[in-house]
């Protein structure tokens, strides 16, 4: 848990998902975005935050003769743990389906809701408004999703409290359809709920959130010229880094990388796109796409990699001729410095509703796990950015600076929530926790 006092009488938020600690440079930079707009909208706001490491947190019990039981968090004591894993089992202090939210929140109310329970009632009976950072979460049954949903119905069942989902890329389908009925039951009862991309508003509409309400990235929300470039200066010039360049990464999606002897088909398309613009920088910071390191040496590019902060990620767009990538904040980056971009395939739609919010030339990613299909195509799309490679860097910056104003309009709408008459005595469910 974290949290910054400004004032007494200050506003007090909740952000649920704080992502600052996440590997991702993108999830790193969303709270700070959030954090921001919400301080723009409130400047005396105190704005408390529970970590996205905080909804992944397993506990386990260890059944002793005589009724008695042991509870503990799996991995408080790493030596002891995995002797413990084999005479204990789990304890859910969460629902597994949207049909036993009540239940759980009748047990959190009697005081069986363990720890988790007791560290969000202590911080969301204070606040007056509970927002969650929907980032990277709401597909695929994620636990941050899934937990993240029941607090927010007891934020607004049991505590009677403005709640908000905000952030959000939301990608509910028929493969295994268990976070579609959370966001089915709760999210019709919050008082905001704002996607970040076209994609996940039509998402949600399908799913009977009539409620929604299409905004953009809190990213956009940052402002460039708020961070130092000097780190990246020097980098720049230790390796050697010298226009023109472009730069390339992968997406959450797994690619053709290389092994041994056979180079893979990233390899390929930069030798491919090198042939158009000589110098290639290869961009990665998740573990799982370090193998771009190794791309970055089988085509004598430059690699620019985890060592680096989120904030780097400007400069390094804004003096590149394009970029290509899957990654979805890397493109919002670029937008926002007037990069033009290719865009990969992601682990799900948010990167097509990015290019339709965008308004860009192509809307539909190519598949990064099949790029021996679309290579011809690729190079033809960086030829006609190089051409219209100023017209689109000002179409970029001008769609960035609109979507900003949309996120601090998403933010404003949070805090006037946050300033509507609060009762303390209201604690229907949890009245036992004051």
């Amino acid at each position: 848990m974290s949290g910054t006092t400004v004032g007494e009488d200050s506003m007090q938020i909740l952000v649920l998902n704080d992502n600052s600690a996440h590997r991702n440079w993108g999830a790193q930079a969303t709270p700070h975005a959030l954090f921001k707009v919400l301080r723009q909208a409130s400047p005396s706001a105190e704005i408390s935050a529970i970590p996205h490491a905080w909804f992944r947190t397993k506990y386990r019990a260890i059944q002793f003769p005589f009724g008695k039981e042991l509870k503990y968090r799996v991995g408080a004591i790493p030596h002891i743990n995995p002797a413990l894993a084999k005479i204990s089992k789990p304890i859910e202090y969460f629902p597994q389906v949207a049909d036993d939210f009540d239940y759980f929140l009748e047990e959190w109310g009697a005081g069986q809701g363990g720890p988790p329970a007791d560290e969000f009632l202590e911080l969301a009976q204070r606040a007056d408004v509970i927002v969650y950072n929907g980032e990277n979460s709401n597909y695929r049954n994620t636990v941050e999703a899934c937990r993240a949903s029941f607090l927010l119905w007891v934020a607004k069942k049991a505590l009677e409290k403005p709640a908000c989902a905000v952030n959000l890329t939301v990608h509910l389908n028929t493969v295994r359809p268990i976070l579609n009925g959370m966001v089915e039951l709760v999210y019709p009862t919050l008082d905001l709920v704002a996607t970040r991309e076209p994609c996940s508003h039509r998402n949600l509409l399908d799913h009977g959130v009539k409620n929604a309400v299409s905004s953009s990235d809190v990213v956009f929300g940052l402002d460039p010229a708020d961070y130092p470039r000097d780190g990246f200066e020097r980098w720049r010039h230790a390796a050697g880094l010298h226009k023109p360049y472009f730069c390339l990464s992968a997406s959450g999606l797994p690619a053709s990388a290389p092994r041994g002897d056979w180079d893979g088909e990233v390899v390929r398309l930069v030798r491919e796109l090198k042939k158009i613009v000589p110098n290639g920088v290869m961009v990665a910071k998740d573990g799982s796409h370090r193998f771009m390191r190794e791309v970055a040496l089988r085509t004598d590019s430059v690699f620019f990699g985890p060592e680096h902060e989120f904030h780097e990620l400007w400069p390094l767009f804004e003096r590149a001729e394009f970029l290509v990538s899957g990654h979805f904040h890397y493109v919002i980056f670029g937008a926002m410095v007037g990069c033009p971009f290719v865009p990969l395939s992601a682990n799900n739609h948010k990167m097509q509703g990015l290019c339709e919010q965008l308004e860009w030339p192509r809307v539909k990613p190519f598949d990064i796990t099949r790029l021996s299909s679309c290579q011809t195509e690729i190079g033809d799309s960086v030829r006609d950015l190089l051409l219209r490679g100023n017209e689109l860097g000002v179409t970029l910056r001008s769609k960035s600076s609109d979507l900003r104003k949309e996120v601090e309009s998403i933010a404003q709408q949070v805090v006037t929530l946050g300033m509507g008459p609060a009762d303390p005595s209201v604690n229907i469910m949890i009245s036992g926790r004051s």
